[in-house]
């Protein structure tokens, strides 16, 4: 089975601040000339915890925070595996206590220079302007350094912690400008998890409803959709974050879960519970999946980012001399009519007005049904594109369920959205199309290549408000 993604949708969605980003561990990456630790002990563990690309060595910054704290303590005794939170628990049975710890991976993390750093990626996710909610389950500090590298003002980083609340409870953040939450703590701040324990008590806090600060972060996404980016969290701790910060239920949620994780796909238990309930895998490092497809999209979660990136650099080409409006319309039309209503819709789309069009053939399920209901509500106008096809069976879902749900929402605004239009050679007043609808007065559209005419006459019509680019 072929994996596909749908860049243009998927833009658009960014483009509205339709995505809540979170960033994980896979993304921290240091790069060192590759002799810097030859004198050390541990030499041929930092070359065989990395890549050698040239006469570099590129190391993920959590590797070398396990191997630098493990060598610096100067323990002969190997670990089978130099994991962070592994090394950190035979440090605290070996006496060296928590604040002397969190004390040295400051130190560590706040003296590695920006040349050092691959601060690439950051600063790209930095420059795409629709992540204005980005949440981190890092300790490191990499995505402030973008911001800074970029010379891009955000708001003060809210840095969680345990037991105390999160830093300035009381501060509000302008919204004007990107808001970074540090959900597992921060080198910035008072302090950070570094076991997985630690983090376990972080999103017990989360959940739990008495931090002021993450009640309003949660509120503020709650109809966003989610992409977790290089978070490779142990199985329980994936299925359990998702949980908490979509604050839905996976089967039949409402909300989007793109998972772009370098590490996901090669946890065949975790990516079958993912892909049965409802969360998107973007095929990263795994030669094959649960359902047998041997499909490669991206070597690292970077890879993926490098894409978004020019994806959304392509985009921002074709509309940057284009007019954008803020209203959003909802398109709701017979699946028989597919083919004339998408030319409609791309006429909307030409002139800078953002369209919700269904392509779903099935519209089966209730998270279907939920996302549906959202849209319509949200939507500006509501657009009920009549035919023969349309009206023909009135227990097609078009005409049951999206016009009477807009019908039920009309009646109780000031002024109706509804902007009914004929797009064949069906009578206004034929009594099969509901009353309501009747009632206001329906456009005929004239499909020989008059939809330019008509969407000019909407904007126009309507008094649409135009946004800067």
């Amino acid at each position: 089975m072929a994996h596909t993604f749908n860049w243009k949708s998927f833009i658009k969605i960014i483009n509205n601040n339709g995505i809540v980003l979170v960033i994980g561990k896979d993304l921290s990456m240091l790069r060192f000339p590759k002799n810097t630790f030859s004198q050390s002990d541990m030499a041929s563990l930092y070359l065989e915890s990395g890549t050698i690309e040239g006469d570099f060595l590129n190391i993920n910054l959590y590797d070398y925070l396990a191997i630098k704290l493990w060598d610096d303590h100067g323990y002969e005794k190997q670990l089978p595996a130099y994991t962070l939170n592994k090394v950190v628990l035979q440090l605290q049975k070996m006496n060296v206590g928590e604040n002397e710890i969190n004390r040295e991976i400051k130190t560590y993390v706040s003296e590695l220079t920006n040349d050092q750093i691959y601060l690439n990626p950051f600063q790209k996710l930095a420059k795409i302007p629709g992540f204005d909610t980005i949440l981190t389950t890092n300790l490191d500090n990499f995505m402030e350094r973008a911001f800074e590298a970029e010379e891009m003002a955000i708001n003060d980083s809210i840095n969680y912690s345990i037991p105390q609340p999160s830093v300035d409870q009381n501060n509000r953040p302008d919204s004007a400008l990107v808001s970074i939450h540090n959900l597992m703590g921060n080198i910035n701040g008072i302090n950070f998890s570094l076991t997985e324990e630690q983090s376990l008590e972080y999103l017990y806090k989360l959940q739990s409803g008495k931090d002021r600060v993450a009640n309003d972060l949660f509120d503020s996404i709650k109809d966003r959709a989610i992409l977790l980016l290089g978070c490779s969290f142990p199985d329980w701790f994936m299925r359990f974050f998702i949980r908490i910060i979509s604050k839905e239920r996976f089967k039949n949620g409402v909300k989007t879960k793109y998972v772009a994780c370098d590490r996901t796909l090669q946890d065949i238990e975790l990516s079958y519970f993912l892909e049965h309930n409802a969360a998107k895998i973007i095929r990263i490092g795994a030669a094959a999946g649960p359902d047998g497809d041997d499909t490669i999209l991206y070597n690292t979660s970077i890879d993926f980012i490098d894409e978004m990136y020019n994806e959304w650099l392509k985009h921002t080409e074709t509309t940057r001399n284009q007019t954008l409006y803020k209203e959003r319309l909802f398109l709701s039309y017979s699946w028989d009519d597919k083919a004339v209503v998408e030319r409609l819709k791309n006429e909307f789309e030409k002139n800078g007005i953002r369209v919700f069009f269904d392509d779903d053939k099935l519209k089966t399920g209730d998270r279907y049904h939920e996302v549906i209901k959202k849209y319509i509500k949200e939507c500006d106008y509501f657009l009920p594109i009549i035919s023969q096809n349309a009206i023909g069976n009135k227990d097609r879902y078009v005409y049951d369920e999206e016009w009477r749900r807009a019908i039920y929402i009309d009646e109780n605004k000031d002024e109706s959205f509804i902007r009914p239009y004929i797009i064949d050679d069906t009578n206004p007043t034929d009594d099969r199309i509901p009353r309501q609808i009747r009632d206001i007065n329906i456009e005929k559209v004239d499909e020989k290549d008059q939809f330019a005419a008509t969407v000019r006459k909407f904007i126009r019509e309507n008094n649409l408000t135009s946004l800067s680019v």
